[in-house]
């Protein structure tokens, strides 16, 4: 039988070592590395040069940015014309995911995921249509908007929960997270009876894997839960809520990371294998009412039902579900350090809360210790809690050349302004 707690001990679920002794971390700091975007979400590796690096910004724009990063570069790629117009005060949609192909060397291809308005036979009252879709990269490095082939399109009810980030696995497979389609409890209009989480007929609130080198418009991978049987054939993983970053430790053993944002209560973070992650059945490790969502939990450790995955960390809202006393309310995952500037920290999952990580001016960023496969720890990161104080909410992460990790801000809820930056995390005192 799995088993999945209701609230275990501290220790394990939520993941600060207050029952043991801490591991010892380096101190951090933070140092500008660009600045000038509106709400940069990804950064990844790239080329040399003025396209060192490619920055999603959810606004629109795929940038390059260069090896001494600064300002944005040129437009890689200009989905602006392409995408649903978004809110100013506070959007989940846009361009949100980017992934180059393993075989981007030779086959120049890159995939994108992004939020166009609703498709003309899209499901009626819904919010927008999502799109993924393959570009081809012309000699001179930038994509060529006009060689796009749609691999998939998504109707989602609501403009929040759309997940979005796009990673290649280990075994070559594209990987694409999708949340439930928005509002709250997984219910409403455009949610299925017990939530689209469970419901394994829908793509939304789950992890899918596509052989993007096979079939028209992609192949199935062998191992795929639901290849042949009853649900759709995409879907690697099921029951999760709002996946806001997913990595892939491709210096260790491949996990598959996810950052999946709870509701009221607890954010979690998840190692995705093949399976149900619980939602809306769970929400972290805790029992969820989607019509009591705020029902108190007690802290005794209960067998879930046969079929339900536990996630690796989970940690509280506040301190009236722990005593954890309020280390985030969105979580927003990061990368595995294998970089070499900070040695204590490699193997270990840098990651982040939106709002109580910089914004909140009150934790600075978090760790999460790979105990055992099973079970990790939580520690806050010893050293600067923000860039001097800068009021800014985390809401991406990115990765280099050599594997250093910077954090990706902007300075407002929404998609707005120009004041997204990007900062290295570097050696602190």
């Amino acid at each position: 039988m799995t088993r999945r707690l209701t609230l275990p001990i501290l220790s394990l679920a939520l993941g600060f070592t207050a029952s043991m002794d801490a591991k010892e971390l380096p101190a951090v700091a933070y140092e500008k590395f660009a600045s000038g975007f509106v709400s940069p979400l990804t950064m990844i590796p790239y080329g040399k040069g003025d396209q060192a690096y490619l920055v999603v910004d959810q606004a629109g724009v795929i940038y390059f940015l260069g090896e001494k990063g600064g300002e944005p570069g040129k437009a890689f790629l200009d989905l602006r014309q392409g995408i649903v117009k978004l809110k100013k005060g506070f959007d989940e949609r846009g361009t949100l995911g980017i992934a180059l192909h393993p075989g981007f060397a030779t086959n120049k291809k890159v995939y994108v995921y992004y939020s166009t308005p609703l498709a003309k036979d899209g499901k009626e009252g819904f919010d927008h249509t999502a799109r993924l879709s393959e570009f081809k990269v012309k000699s001179d490095g930038f994509a060529d908007r006009k060689s796009e082939r749609v691999l998939l399109t998504i109707d989602q009810p609501q403009f929040n929960h759309d997940g979005g980030h796009l990673v290649f696995g280990k075994d070559g497979y594209l990987y694409l997270g999708l949340g439930d389609g928005g509002k709250a409890n997984d219910l409403g209009d455009g949610h299925e009876k017990g939530g689209n989480g469970q419901a394994t007929d829908r793509l939304l609130g789950k992890i899918l894997r596509l052989d993007v080198d096979k079939g028209d418009p992609y192949g199935i991978p062998e191992g795929n839960p639901f290849k042949g049987k009853d649900g759709r054939d995409e879907i690697y993983a099921w029951g999760i809520r709002n996946p806001w970053g997913i990595t892939v430790d491709h210096g260790g053993n491949g996990d598959l990371i996810v950052a999946d944002v709870g509701q009221n209560r607890f954010e979690e973070i998840d190692v995705i294998t093949p399976g149900n992650f619980g939602w809306p059945r769970y929400e972290g490790y805790a029992t969820f009412n989607q019509k009591n969502p705020g029902e108190v939990v007690k802290l005794r450790p209960a067998p879930a039902p046969t079929g339900f995955k536990n996630p690796v960390l989970v940690f509280p809202h506040h301190k009236g579900y722990g005593e954890a006393p309020g280390y985030g309310i969105s979580v927003t995952g990061g990368h595995v350090y294998r970089g070499k500037a900070l040695p204590g920290l490699t193997g270990i999952y840098i990651f982040a809360d939106w709002a109580m990580s910089w914004a909140g001016n009150k934790h600075g960023l978090y760790a999460g210790i790979r105990d055992n496969p099973e079970t990790w720890t939580m520690q806050v990161l010893p050293g600067a809690k923000t860039p001097g104080g800068v009021d800014q909410w985390v809401v991406g992460f990115g990765q280099d050349h050599q594997g250093e990790i910077y954090v990706l801000t902007n300075a407002g809820k929404g998609p707005s302004g120009k004041k997204g930056a990007i900062w290295k995390i570097v050696p602190g005192k």
